[in-house]
Protein backbone atom coordinates (compact mmCIF):
# COMPACT_ATOMS: atom_id res chain seq x y z
CA UNK A 1 0.00 0.00 0.00
CA UNK A 2 3.13 2.38 0.66
CA UNK A 3 4.48 1.92 -2.49
CA UNK A 4 1.03 2.91 -4.33
CA UNK A 5 0.98 6.20 -1.76
CA UNK A 6 4.51 6.92 -3.03
CA UNK A 7 3.49 6.43 -6.61
CA UNK A 8 0.76 8.53 -6.35
CA UNK A 9 2.67 11.34 -4.76
CA UNK A 10 5.83 11.49 -7.70
CA UNK A 11 3.03 11.06 -10.80
CA UNK A 12 1.34 15.23 -10.42
CA UNK A 13 5.24 15.81 -10.38
CA UNK A 14 6.22 14.00 -13.22
CA UNK A 15 3.14 15.49 -15.03
CA UNK A 16 4.23 18.66 -14.30
CA UNK A 17 7.61 18.34 -15.74
CA UNK A 18 5.94 16.34 -18.92
CA UNK A 19 3.24 19.77 -18.91
CA UNK A 20 6.71 22.15 -18.85
CA UNK A 21 8.61 20.08 -21.39
CA UNK A 22 5.52 20.27 -24.13
CA UNK A 23 5.03 24.25 -23.36
CA UNK A 24 9.28 24.63 -23.74
CA UNK A 25 8.63 22.93 -26.81
CA UNK A 26 6.03 24.24 -28.02
CA UNK A 27 7.36 27.88 -27.44
CA UNK A 28 10.78 26.55 -28.97
CA UNK A 29 9.11 25.52 -32.08
CA UNK A 30 7.16 29.17 -32.63
CA UNK A 31 10.51 30.90 -31.74
CA UNK A 32 12.41 29.58 -34.19
CA UNK A 33 10.06 29.38 -37.24
CA UNK A 34 11.85 28.67 -40.53
CA UNK A 35 12.75 32.17 -41.81
CA UNK A 36 12.86 33.00 -45.36
CA UNK A 37 16.34 32.85 -46.85
CA UNK A 38 17.48 36.31 -47.70
CA UNK A 39 18.78 36.89 -50.64
CA UNK A 40 20.55 40.52 -50.58
CA UNK A 41 22.94 41.53 -47.00
CA UNK A 42 25.87 43.61 -46.96
CA UNK A 43 28.83 41.49 -46.41
CA UNK A 44 31.49 44.57 -45.32
CA UNK A 45 31.66 48.98 -45.42
CA UNK A 46 34.24 51.21 -44.93
CA UNK A 47 33.47 54.68 -44.39
CA UNK A 48 35.37 57.07 -46.43
CA UNK A 49 34.15 60.34 -44.71
CA UNK A 50 32.18 63.17 -45.71
CA UNK A 51 28.99 60.47 -46.28
CA UNK A 52 31.05 58.13 -48.55
CA UNK A 53 31.55 54.65 -48.24
CA UNK A 54 32.62 51.10 -50.25
CA UNK A 55 30.26 48.18 -49.58
CA UNK A 56 30.90 44.71 -50.33
CA UNK A 57 26.87 43.03 -51.07
CA UNK A 58 26.16 39.60 -51.85
CA UNK A 59 23.21 38.96 -54.11
CA UNK A 60 21.83 35.47 -54.67
CA UNK A 61 25.06 34.19 -54.04
CA UNK A 62 26.96 36.58 -56.10
CA UNK A 63 29.26 39.65 -55.19
CA UNK A 64 29.84 43.27 -55.60
CA UNK A 65 32.02 46.22 -54.49
CA UNK A 66 29.59 49.59 -54.76
CA UNK A 67 30.79 53.01 -53.82
CA UNK A 68 28.16 55.52 -52.72
CA UNK A 69 27.96 58.91 -51.30
CA UNK A 70 25.07 61.06 -49.97
CA UNK A 71 23.25 61.33 -53.23
CA UNK A 72 24.82 58.50 -55.16
CA UNK A 73 25.44 54.92 -55.43
CA UNK A 74 27.66 53.06 -58.63
CA UNK A 75 29.05 49.31 -59.03
CA UNK A 76 32.57 49.41 -58.77
CA UNK A 77 33.56 45.95 -59.67
CA UNK A 78 32.19 42.29 -59.73
CA UNK A 79 33.71 39.91 -57.10
CA UNK A 80 34.51 35.82 -56.41
CA UNK A 81 35.64 34.87 -53.15
CA UNK A 82 36.75 38.75 -52.59
CA UNK A 83 38.69 38.51 -55.90
CA UNK A 84 38.43 41.18 -58.76
CA UNK A 85 36.11 38.96 -61.84
CA UNK A 86 34.68 42.17 -63.83
CA UNK A 87 34.75 45.82 -63.92
CA UNK A 88 31.30 46.98 -64.96
CA UNK A 89 30.37 48.52 -68.33
CA UNK A 90 31.44 52.34 -68.44
CA UNK A 91 30.36 53.99 -71.84
CA UNK A 92 33.45 56.12 -73.19
CA UNK A 93 33.15 60.19 -72.34
CA UNK A 94 32.72 61.33 -76.15
CA UNK A 95 35.57 64.26 -75.22
CA UNK A 96 38.21 61.30 -73.68
CA UNK A 97 41.01 60.83 -76.15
Amino acid sequence: MEANAASQTTAPMETTWMVALKNAWQWARRAVKARKTRRLRVCETLSLGDRRFLAVIEFDRQEFLVGGSGNSFELLARLHEGALIAEPYRPRDSRAI
